[in-house]
């Protein structure tokens, strides 16, 4: 049984930095305490259980950089995602369009067994197909956060954190934009010291679920 809700937790080791063993500490862009950024966003993709890309970006250049991306991209990915979702939740939920309609504000959930619960619903199950994180040899992950804690929100119409497994991502390339393309490549170009080792083992390292 789905459970909705929104939870307010301790931000989990999978999404600390492996670099450094401890969570994120600053923005990847402007290098800017994460600590004062109202929210943050962390993204890590994985090869087996090697994280093989990760980085976190405050709020602001998040923003900024979501503007630099095409009205095409955003739109086309957006679409996607919700229409796969709303499959997969018709599939799983009874009466999901009744309860869409009751829902006014979520429930904060604050016992934590219970929270526990719904972040594991968000990153053990792919949010396009519903894969078994478990069972896919590539996937990514991305987690809003705020302050020390990570957001784990479900909703009949999404969730939050994120788990896109490969092939999902993959099957979404065609959906970025060559505008969008290369501004991810510059700001790779920007970061990184040459391509990120994911490229080795991955057809795709667009931002898709970013």
């Amino acid at each position: 049984m789905s459970v909705f809700g929104i939870f307010f937790g301790p931000i989990p080791e999978i999404f600390w930095s492996v670099y450094s063993g401890q969570p994120f500490f600053e923005c990847i862009e402007c290098c800017v305490p994460l600590i004062e950024s109202n929210t943050f966003v962390i993204q890590k993709k994985f090869v087996g259980d090697e994280a093989v890309f990760e980085m976190a970006m405050c709020e602001r250049c998040r923003e900024k950089m979501v503007t630099e991306y095409s009205e095409e991209t955003r739109q086309n990915i957006s679409r996607y995602i919700r229409e796969q979702f709303d499959k997969l939740s018709a599939e799983h939920t009874e009466g999901s369009e009744a309860a869409l309609t009751q829902i006014t504000e979520l429930r904060q959930i604050e016992d934590p067994e219970e929270g526990a619960a719904l972040l594991e619903q968000c990153i053990e199950y792919c949010i396009v197909c519903g894969a078994k994180r478990a069972d896919c040899h590539r996937y990514s992950l991305t987690g809003l956060c705020r302050d020390e804690e990570i957001v784990a929100q479900v909703t009949p119409i999404g969730r939050t954190p994120l788990m896109v497994c490969d092939k999902c991502e993959s099957g979404m390339s065609d959906l970025v934009s060559q505008q969008t393309r290369d501004s991810w490549d510059r700001f790779m170009a920007r970061h990184f010291d040459g391509p990120p080792g994911v490229e080795i083992d991955s057809p795709t390292t667009y931002p898709i679920a970013f």
